[in-house]
């Protein structure tokens, strides 16, 4: 069980590091455009990240142990995993600069970013908020139902975007869409 709480605190440090680098890139990169608020969409973001917390924060009540003697070893995985995932969305946010912004964001001047982590997907962000969603599950078993409708609204929302591109690069986005896939390296 120790080995299992070192785990525990790597996800939670990852976690923090990526809410600390967040904030730090938004205030130094920011990222230009008038935001779409959409109060239903932001609702549905809340509601997830309390589901998550709730997971995480209470997982300890509940005795859940679907990988039985292997439970550290996968704890080990989703510690890496969540790093590994932490590490490529944070790449994908310093490779996209200004151009990054919320969902739904318009930008006056709109840049088709095909460089760095985005010559392998074309939502970077998502497939690492993804592995480290899927990492975070590993070691907290519990979590499995928020993680799980985190990553779905992350599949919607790189739908929705999709379409968004299609409309403003239409010359380009086509053939940038042969070239990589929408959100895991060399599948889908």
């Amino acid at each position: 069980m120790r080995g299992i709480q070192l785990y525990a605190a790597i996800i939670g440090f990852t976690w923090l590091a990526f809410l600390v680098s967040w904030a730090i890139l938004a205030m130094t990169t920011g990222g230009s455009g008038r935001r779409y608020h959409s109060p239903a969409a932001s609702g549905a973001r809340l509601v997830i990240v309390v589901l998550l917390f709730l997971a995480v924060r209470y997982s300890g009540w509940v005795d859940v142990q679907p990988f039985g003697d292997r439970a550290r070893d996968v704890a080990a995985a989703g510690a890496a995993l969540c790093v590994a995932g932490f590490a490529f969305a944070l790449w994908a946010r310093i490779v996209l600069g200004r151009n990054w912004g919320m969902p739904m964001t318009l930008h006056e001047d709109p840049q088709l970013v095909t460089a760095g982590p985005y010559r392998l997907v074309r939502h970077p962000i998502y497939t690492g908020l993804s592995g480290m969603l899927i990492g975070t599950t590993l070691v907290y078993p519990l979590a499995a139902l928020p993680c799980a409708i985190a990553i779905g609204y992350s599949v919607l929302s790189a739908l929705r975007e999709e379409r968004d591109m299609e409309q403003r690069f239409p010359a380009a986005y086509p053939d940038y869409r042969k070239r990589s896939k929408m959100l895991v390296p060399f599948l889908f």
